[in-house]
């Protein structure tokens, strides 16, 4: 059993797949603070598991179906594993989101 401490307030901002994305990794472990821009829509569809708090403003989940599941700033999000979505950000402020993938 492991404890360690991550420091994102330390770590650079990276850039992200999308120009209006922006983030920072924890080295060897799958946690990552992201931040779409006003005007963010991923295009690119995401398999992958999900459980993230927004920090601030509003995002959009699109699913496969066409619905859409907004979570505003302190409210979580799950993901299973196998849910097609893209992220998206519907507002006029940055979306700032802490999250741990999974497969």
């Amino acid at each position: 059993m492991a404890c360690r401490l991550i420091d994102l307030d330390a770590a650079p901002w990276q850039a992200g797949g999308h120009p209006l994305e922006r983030k920072k990794q924890a080295p060897e472990v799958a946690v990552t603070l992201l931040e779409f821009a006003p005007g963010f829509a991923d295009p690119n569809p995401c398999r992958r598991g999900h459980v993230g708090l927004v920090l601030a403003g509003e995002l959009a989940f699109v699913l496969e179906d066409g619905s859409e599941v907004r979570a505003a700033a302190g409210q979580a999000v799950h993901l299973d594993p196998g849910t097609v979505h893209r992220a998206r950000n519907p507002g006029e402020v940055p979306v700032r989101l802490f999250v741990y993938s999974f497969e």
